[in-house]
């Protein structure tokens, strides 16, 4: 049952009204500021020196990936890397240290047809690893619970239906009682709320908040009263929506704020320095961010809009120079790049650095990768099929490319057996060592394909491997579940 209603038409226009004409007001202001700026000394060395410098790798990630996450999966104190494939795959980079990854590719999760659209990383059943929660598109199912087995493995998903086709997932604590909760945006053009148990298992507890062709969901508290309220991007009707936490897992009435025609992605972030959530719109129709600056109160009071690069179309927000500020990292779909936008206090940023990237990128995450306390960047390339990873500056030489040895998995059943069939491509050997879950189960010629029989009854994550015959060159490790 839907549990709210639109406020009135007086309300959105009053509340229109208000941000236009305040952040009227600040954007003169700025521009005041800017002019004044320009002409003090070393007011443009300043802004130089701020700037963050990258070295960069790129890794396969399997064909059309929509969407990544960084956190640390395996326990090791490192952060690792989730990405999920429109065709219903998701690619697990484990970080080995240095900025060398082991990739571990997960297969027919979803159906070929699902449109696994986001992912998020978090603790959903309180044992302190780090499970994964996963956005998609079917009749039957819109948000997907893969619990961490430990050892680098996960067990199969496990599907809730929202509203049929989700188009993003947040991890968080909606209910104050103590474990992490999901919020989904989906094709209702409202936020679903699934409740924990606490052991890892969800209640659906209603729908919330209104929009339009609605997407990019992000969880913040925007009124200081300690609890996590909602906020996603509405690209039909030009605007984004909140919702403010009721501290039982239920949210108020939605309030609407216009942030320019067909917005495309967003993220929070203090981006004036007062201490409270702002959120930053990314708008490749018009290629500028729209920032929100928070009242602290649940409400926005201005806004700032700065170029935010070639048509930007996903945004992360992190203090990527370490100076204590909120900067932001954009990727631009149409030209192949990632920009980065260094705060510079008084509700200014600096103008984008721009680095090349892989083709089509479409979704963009920020973490410490390489241990040197300052976030890395991601940017997901859905037209090449792979991630490019920006190393700071402070990081060790970027890793080597990945094996040229690459491997896919895909299973099957006949009357008497389950099979999981096994595709290479890239050794050089005239034979090649097959492992499973760590142990080699065979030695065969090399011939690109390999079908490995197991019991009818086989239940479980397995875990593959090819290897030149003898050697230590491997395959990416690909899984297969049954």
């Amino acid at each position: 049952m839907e549990k709210n209603t639109r406020p009135s038409n007086a309300m959105i226009e009053k509340q229109t009204r208000v941000a236009v004409v305040v952040g009227r007001f600040i954007l003169t202001a700025l521009l005041l500021t800017g002019l004044i700026s320009a002409a003090l000394p070393g007011a443009i060395r300043t802004q130089a020196e701020s700037q963050p410098s990258y070295g960069n790798a790129t890794f396969s990630a399997g064909a059309s990936p929509s969407a990544a996450k960084v956190g640390d999966m395996d326990g090791d104190g490192l952060n690792d890397i989730a990405v999920v494939n429109l065709q219903g795959s998701m690619q697990l980079f484990f970080n080995n240290g240095a900025g060398s990854f082991e990739r571990i590719s997960l297969n027919g999760l979803w159906p070929s047809s699902a449109r696994t659209l986001d992912v998020d990383i978090g603790d959903l059943n309180g044992d302190g690893r780090n499970d994964i929660a996963v956005a998609f598109s079917t009749q039957t199912g819109s948000i997907s619970v893969l619990l961490n087995q430990g050892s680098r493995t996960f067990a199969g998903p496990v599907n809730y239906n929202v509203c049929n086709s989700s188009r993003g997932v947040a991890i968080g604590d909606l209910d104050q009682d103590g474990d992490n909760d999901l919020a989904d945006i989906n094709q209702c053009s409202k936020a679903g709320i699934l409740l924990n148990n606490g052991q890892g298992s969800f209640g659906f507890n209603g729908t919330y908040g209104a929009g339009s062709a609605s997407k990019s969901i992000a969880l913040a508290d925007f009124n200081r009263d300690g609890l996590k309220d909602i906020a996603y991007v509405n690209n039909g009707n030009a605007s984004i929506t909140v919702i403010l936490n009721d501290g039982n897992g239920t949210f108020g009435p939605p309030a609407w704020y216009y942030v320019g025609d067909l917005p495309d992605d967003l993220a929070v972030g203090d981006f004036n320095g007062d201490g409270g959530a702002d959120i930053a719109v990314a708008i490749s129709y018009y290629s500028e961010m729209f920032i929100l600056f928070g009242d602290g109160n649940g409400s926005f009071f201005g806004y700032s809009e700065i170029y935010g690069g070639d048509a930007p179309n996903s945004v992360a927000s992190a203090d990527l120079n370490g100076d204590g500020r909120t900067d932001l990292a954009v990727t631009g779909w149409g030209t192949n790049s990632l920009s980065v936008l260094i705060n510079q206090g008084n509700y200014s940023f600096a103008g984008p650095t721009t680095f090349t990237v892989g083709q089509s990128p479409v979704d963009v995450a920020a973490g410490d990768l390489d241990g040197d306390g300052l976030p890395d960047l991601v940017a997901v390339n859905q037209g090449s099929g792979t991630i490019t990873v920006l190393f700071s500056a402070s990081a060790p030489a970027p890793p080597p490319p990945p094996s040229p040895i690459t491997l896919t998995v895909s299973t099957r059943a006949t009357k008497t057996s389950r099979l999981v069939d096994l595709r290479w491509g890239g050794a050089s050997s005239s034979s090649v060592d097959i492992y499973r879950n760590g142990s080699r189960i065979a030695t065969v010629s090399n011939t690109g394909s390999y079908t490995d029989q197991l019991g009818k009854r086989a239940a479980g994550t397995y875990t593959y491997k090819v290897c030149v015959a003898g050697g230590q060159d491997c395959s990416n490790q690909a899984a297969a579940s049954f």
